[in-house]
């Protein structure tokens, strides 16, 4: 009778010992799923970190080249010889390009994100051609067109007015066409001197 109450004892010692050594096992098994699920997310996290920061790298170097080509022309002196030149862009990814008399901007989408690079310009910019520029101008100005034989008499804070005003507006620019980038000068009079005012124009 004792043997038999022993052995009682001993295979419900023996159960419990069973029962608390798969529980802990299951919690083992269950913290180290959780911990590879947290190395996955963190490891997958820090790939679409990289690969973001691959993208806006990409987009800088997009706009930092471009505001490069604008700016060189925009430092030439007036007596140069050259006065202009082209840009054409080297994106490998869709995006999207704009700019203003102010900065140029890059844009793309990136996992449902938006993606932007902005740089400002150096030096006075307007994105025109030099028959719509002289345009605008001979429409606000009494059909002068800021030539040096055709001045406009009007002070600089005038034109510099004006021409903020167009050039806050961004122009998308089409990043399958060649850029032109071209120095020119608005000349103003003023009597009784004749004021150079010398501005970047950008155009396709």
């Amino acid at each position: 009778m004792k043997n038999e109450t022993r052995n009682r004892k001993d295979k419900a010692g023996s159960l419990v010992s069973d029962q608390h050594g798969w529980i802990d096992f299951t919690l083992s098994k269950a913290a180290l799923m959780i911990t590879s699920i947290v190395i996955l997310a963190a490891f997958y996290q820090i790939g679409a970190d990289l690969s973001d920061i691959q993208v806006q790298k990409q987009l800088d170097s997009e706009s930092i080249e471009l505001k490069a080509a604008i700016d060189d022309i925009g430092s030439v002196s007036p007596d140069s010889i050259r006065q202009s030149s082209t840009y054409e862009f080297s994106t490998d990814f869709p995006a999207n390009a704009f700019i203003s008399g102010e900065y140029i901007r890059f844009e793309t989408t990136y996992l449902d994100k938006t993606v932007h690079s902005v740089k400002p310009l150096t030096f006075r910019t307007l994105a025109h051609n030099e028959t719509e520029m002289r345009k605008l101008l001979s429409n606000n100005f009494n059909g002068q067109t800021g030539t040096a034989e055709d001045p406009i008499t009007t002070d600089t804070n005038t034109a510099l007015e004006l021409l903020s005003s167009v050039s806050r507006q961004e122009l998308m620019l089409n990043t399958e066409k060649i850029v032109h980038i071209e120095k020119t000068s608005i000349y103003l009079k003023n009597d009784p001197e004749v004021r150079q005012l010398e501005i970047v124009l950008v155009y396709q």
